[in-house]
């Protein structure tokens, strides 16, 4: 394989033989109809598609979107691994970074804790003065001006004290909103399930446990002919009908969108043919469900998906992702609608 860089003079050479402005809309038209984000990577492969048709890498994608399947990110990721490229990346969650989150709520509890500490000290020191200047009041009687400045300091510190209470509220409220965009960044905002994020964080979880997982990936059969005839509405009202079917049907486990039209699900402690019970009966029941167009309650046809289940110790240095999507790629080339297993 030739190094990427002078492919990558060869591809700028044939720019100069293209129209910039269409080659530019063709790509970018070619990221948003398959959800891909506009990353460097992202734009090479799409570039790389129109500039050579012939190429392998335009192959490969061909290949993939043949019969109407969406090119998803991971299918994006192992062509630019596969030929070269230069990486792809995108941002986890528009305007929020769970490891500055991370901080900001360890750098606010730390806040919080020394207003408390403070909080608590004037407290104290209010209380002893007014105990103080009862005292003097008894036994004084007359001396009338101490025993006013003590009130007076006894105000001022009351008054210190509200500050601080008031203070440790709004602490308190900046940590819940900050507990809250953490939540926010680790959730898909179109089906409410954890996102990417999320689910490779649970899997660390599990592999600092050392627990059996299966881990299972699903796949809507035909979404991009759902879209394209219905529109992208109806496309993520029926997102949502998957999603929720998946984390009732798997109640217990772990489901997450991985992208796009994309699930997956980590069964904790079962093995992939256990696993593939569960996720077997919940393609059922998705296939024998009539859904209807909300608008003018028309049919919308049969909505499969089809499944990869891969199943390993979570000790093990990777998620066994690869090995549970190849098997959702024989289930695609097989017929979909089918939840293949892996066999060991």
């Amino acid at each position: 394989m030739k190094p990427w860089s002078s492919r990558r003079e060869k591809m700028t050479a044939k720019l100069g033989q293209l129209e910039a402005e269409p080659i530019y809309m063709k790509i970018g038209a070619f990221l948003a109809e398959h959800g891909l984000w506009p990353s460097p990577g992202n734009y090479t492969l799409a570039y790389q598609v129109f500039a050579d048709p012939a190429s392998s890498v335009a192959e490969a994608v061909k290949t993939i979107t043949a019969d109407g399947i969406r090119l998803s990110q991971r299918d994006a990721d192992r062509i630019i691994a596969e030929h070269g490229m230069p990486a792809a990346t995108a941002p986890a969650t528009a305007g929020t970074d769970p490891v500055m989150i991370g901080e900001a709520t360890r750098q606010m509890e730390e806040f919080a804790a020394i207003i408390e500490t403070s909080r608590a000290a004037t407290q104290s020191y209010g209380r002893d003065l007014a105990a103080g200047a009862a005292e003097l009041e008894e036994a004084l009687g007359s001396a009338s001006s101490l025993i006013e400045i003590t009130r007076s300091m006894i105000a001022r510190t009351k008054s210190a004290e509200q500050q601080l209470t008031a203070v440790r509220n709004e602490a308190d409220g900046l940590k819940a909103k900050l507990a809250e965009a953490g939540q926010e960044a680790r959730r898909d905002p179109l089906t409410g399930l954890p996102n990417r994020r999320a689910f490779e964080e649970h899997y660390a979880e599990l592999q600092r446990e050392g627990a059996i997982v299966s881990v299972a990936i699903c796949d809507v059969d035909h979404f991009k002919r759902i879209n394209d005839q219905y529109g992208h509405g109806v496309g993520d009202r029926m997102l949502r009908a998957v999603a929720e079917l998946l984390d009732a049907n798997c109640n217990g486990h772990f489901v997450a969108r991985l992208g796009g039209e994309e699930f997956v699900v980590l069964f904790r402690g079962l093995t992939a043919a256990q696993s593939a019970e569960i996720l077997d009966d919940a393609r059922e029941r998705l296939a024998a469900k009539h859904f209807k167009l909300r608008e003018s309650d028309a049919p919308l046809g049969k909505v499969t998906f089809s499944a990869g289940i891969a199943c390993g110790t979570s000790r093990a240095e990777e998620v066994p992702l690869a090995r549970a999507d190849a098997l959702l790629y024989e289930a695609k080339n097989g017929g979909r609608n089918e939840v293949r297993v892996e066999r060991i």
